[in-house]
């Protein structure tokens, strides 16, 4: 609570609804700690430095796989009402996802990380408007290697059009810059200034 405090008078200094952000979010931060558990498990140290989805699918337990057809390539579980999948996008990523018409998004992954003693970093990001945006971090947590996890977000801005989380891990540890994410994406206007 004192550090989303600090991080919110520091983006609005004098806030005064601080504290009563911070109080509306602890609930979101703690009903993501099952989703921190799958992200962080293909990522325990001593873990191949390469996973392939079949593994993803073996080191996430948190996740309710779905069974698999012989020789499958991609994996589909769900963890509550968040879907749950093991592919290659082109190299093996773990994706969590979450939708629904008009609710606010009710995880907070990012700061349920940064709870756990996980350093968070932003490398790039960018929005398409007000709710809706998209960042690359880079996360270093004690015990797990170094990761890139991305993390689209579209809260809906009106009762009836879909809110959205989709959260993706690269379980092969390809961690990008931000000279990268602009070459991959020239259309997009990546930036530092994260929020």
């Amino acid at each position: 609570m004192s550090r989303c405090r600090e991080r919110a008078l520091a983006q609005n200094p004098g806030a005064d609804w601080a504290d009563s952000y911070c109080a509306e979010t602890w609930p979101a931060v703690t009903r993501s700690n099952p989703l921190v558990d799958a992200i962080l498990a293909p990522f325990a140290q001593g873990a191949p430095a390469a996973l392939d989805p079949a593994d993803v699918r073996a080191r996430t337990a948190a996740v309710r796989w779905l069974p698999a057809r012989p020789g499958a390539q991609a994996f589909e579980g769900a963890i509550g009402s968040v879907r749950a999948v093991a592919r290659r996008a082109p190299t093996a990523v773990l994706e969590l996802s979450w939708t629904a018409v008009g609710e606010p998004v009710p995880y907070e992954v990012v700061e349920a990380l940064r709870t756990r003693g996980a350093r968070v970093s932003p490398i790039g990001c960018y929005a398409f408007g007000a709710g809706e945006s998209n960042t690359v971090y880079r996360v270093e947590a004690a015990g797990h290697v170094p990761f890139a996890m991305t993390v689209y977000r579209r809260e809906a801005p009106t009762a009836n059009a879909w809110s959205t989380l989709t959260i993706t891990a690269d379980a092969e540890r390809n961690i990008p810059t931000l000279d990268s994410l602009r070459a991959a994406e020239r259309d997009s206007e990546w930036t530092t200034d994260c929020g």
